[in-house]
C-alpha cells in the first residue's frame, strides 16, 4: 500500500544521506519559519495563544518560544504553531502553509526527547515530505469544498515528524497516517466572516499530530486505508472522481516536493505576492500620476478563491490579506504591503483606490502569474506580468537569510541575535541537541 510505503520512508530518512542542496533547503525551511516567529512575537494571535495555555506554565520540559517558558510538549506546541502561523507570512505551497505546523512539531518533539539536531532535521523532511505528498494532488479540490488546506494536510506531517524523532519504526509510522486522518480538518469561512481561526487551526494540527504518535506509542493501531478507502481522507474530503493518491509514491526519495515550498516577503496570501510586487514597481514608472484604474488579471482558481474579490467593508486582517484589491490598493499608496498597513482599515487613499480595482478570471494566465495594466489619470497604460510563476519565491539559503534579517530588523530585534539565529540552523545537523537553536529564538522573541 502507498500509505507503507511513506511510512518506511519517513521511518528511515537520514538527513545526513541525503544531497546536500536538499539538506540547505530543509534549513532554509527552518530558519525562514522561525524567523517569521519572531516576527510575530507582538501579533495578537501569538498573544492570545500564549495567555490561553498559561496555567500549564512550569508544568513540561518543552519551550514555548514566545517567552522561553517551560510547558508540557501539547500546550507548547500548540503557542509555538500559533506563533509561527499568526502573521500569514510563513512558507507556502499550493498544500497550504505546513512549516508553521511541522517545523513546532519537530522542534517540540526533539526537544523533549534530547535527540540530536540531525535526528529533528530528519523528522521535519520526513514530515514536510509526506504532507505535501498526500495533499499536493488534492488540495484544489479540498479548498474547493470550504476546508483549509494548512490544518487538514499539516497534521499529518506533524504526525510523521514526531513519529520520525521517537523512531516508531515503518509500521507505527504507517498507523500514525492513519490515525492523523481522523483528525485533519480546519473551515475557510473565517476568510467571508473576517474571524480569526486561522492562526489557531495550526496549532491545533500541531498538537494534534504529537497527540498522534504519543497515541500510536502506547499501541493505538489505525488504518491503513485511511487515505484511500471507501471513507477515507481523499474522498471525505473532496470526492470520489479522481486519483488524489496517483503521484504518492513518485520518485520518492529521489525527488523530494518540499524543495518547491516558497516564501513571502509580504505578509499576505501566497496569490498575491506577484500583484503587491508588481504594482510597487509600477508605482515608481508613474512618477507620481493617479491610476484611473487598475485591472488586475489572474488565474480563475486564484481570481474566484475565497476571499480574493472582496472589496470591503474592511474591519480585519482577515480579510485584506486575502483581498487582491485591498492589497494592490495599498501597494500602490505606499510601496509595499506591511503587516500594520495590513491592519489600517480606515486610510482613504487605498479605500478610494480599492473601488478603481477590477479582478479578472483570465484563463490565459498560469498559477502565481498574474498580469497588471494600470491605466494612469494622463492616459498612459502601465503593465507588469509574472511570469515564471513561484520558482522566484523558493525558500532557498539565501532567500531564508535575507528574509531572516528583515523580519528581525522589522520588530527590532538586534543584528547579531538575527545572524545567531541564522549561525544556529545553519549547523543544525551538527549539534548534539536542539538547545541552541531554541536559546537563539528565545533570546529573539524576549529582547
Amino acid at each position: 500500500m502507498d500509505i507503507e510505503t511513506l511510512a518506511s520512508f519517513a521511518a528511515t530518512l537520514d538527513v545526513h544521506e541525503l544531497p546536500s542542496n536538499v539538506v540547505r533547503v530543509a534549513k532554509a525551511c527552518v530558519l525562514y519559519g522561525l524567523a517569521v516567529g519572531i516576527g510575530t512575537r507582538r501579533a495578537r494571535p501569538a498573544l492570545i495563544a500564549a495567555s490561553a495555555i498559561d496555567t500549564d506554565k512550569g508544568a513540561g520540559s518543552v519551550t514555548r518560544l514566545i517567552d522561553a517558558s517551560k510547558m508540557s510538549q501539547s500546550a507548547a506546541v500548540f503557542a509555538n504553531a500559533v506563533l509561527l502561523s499568526g502573521r500569514v507570512q510563513g512558507d507556502s505551497h499550493p498544500c497550504g502553509h505546513l512549516g508553521g505546523v511541522i517545523i513546532p512539531s519537530a522542534l517540540a518533539s526533539a526537544e523533549r526527547a534530547e535527540v540530536t539536531g540531525r535526528e529533528f532535521l530528519s523528522a521535519l523532511v520526513a514530515g514536510y515530505e509526506v504532507a505535501l505528498r498526500i495533499g499536493r494532488d488534492h488540495a484544489a479540490d479540498l479548498s474547493t469544498r470550504g476546508f483549509r488546506t494548512t490544518p487538514c494536510y499539516g497534521v499529518f506531517g506533524a504526525a510523521t515528524a514526531a513519529a520520525r524523532v521517537q523512531r516508531l519504526g515503518a509500521e507505527r509510522v504507517a498507523s500514525c497516517l492513519g490515525l492523523a486522518a481522523n483528525f485533519a480538518g480546519g473551515l475557510r469561512e473565517y476568510v467571508d466572516a473576517g474571524t480569526e481561526e486561522s492562526p489557531f487551526q495550526a496549532g491545533f494540527a500541531a498538537r494534534n499530530g504529537l497527540y498522534v504518535a504519543d497515541l500510536v506509542a502506547q499501541g493505538v493501531s489505525a488504518a491503513k486505508t485511511a487515505l484511500h478507502g471507501q471513507a477515507g481522507f481523499y474522498r471525505a474530503f473532496a470526492g470520489a472522481a479522481n486519483d488524489y493518491g496517483k503521484r504518492l509514491t513518485e520518485k520518492l526519495g529521489r525527488e523530494f516536493e518540499f524543495t518547491t515550498v516558497t516564501y513571502k516577503q509580504y505578509p499576505a496570501c501566497q496569490f498575491l505576492r506577484g500583484l503587491i510586487r508588481g504594482l510597487s514597481e509600477l508605482r515608481e514608472q508613474a512618477q507620481d500620476a493617479e491610476p484611473a484604474s487598475i485591472e488586475l488579471r489572474m488565474n480563475p482558481y486564484e481570481a474566484d478563491f475565497i476571499g480574493v474579490r472582496y472589496t470591503g467593508p474592511f474591519t480585519s486582517a482577515t480579510q485584506t490579506v486575502m483581498s487582491a484589491p485591498f492589497c494592490a490598493a495599498l501597494a500602490w499608496a505606499t510601496g509595499t504591503a506591511s503587516f500594520d498597513g495590513l491592519r489600517t482599515f480606515d486610510d482613504e487613499k487605498v479605500l478610494a483606490l480599492v473601488r478603481r480595482i477590477s479582478v479578472i478570471a483570465d484563463p490565459a494566465r498560469g498559477r502565481y502569474e498574474p498580469l497588471m495594466r494600470v491605466t494612469l489619470s494622463n492616459g498612459t497604460v502601465l503593465e507588469w506580468a509574472e511570469q515564471a510563476g513561484d520558482s522566484n519565491y523558493r525558500v532557498t539559503w539565501e532567500a531564508a537569510q535575507q528574509m531572516a534579517k528583515q523580519l528581525c530588523q522589522e520588530v527590532g530585534v538586534p543584528d547579531a541575535l538575527a545572524n545567531r539565529l541564522i549561525e544556529c540552523a545553519a549547523n543544525i545537523d551538527d549539534e548534539a541537541r536542539v538547545a541552541p537553536l531554541v536559546s537563539a529564538v528565545c533570546a529573539a522573541t524576549t529582547v
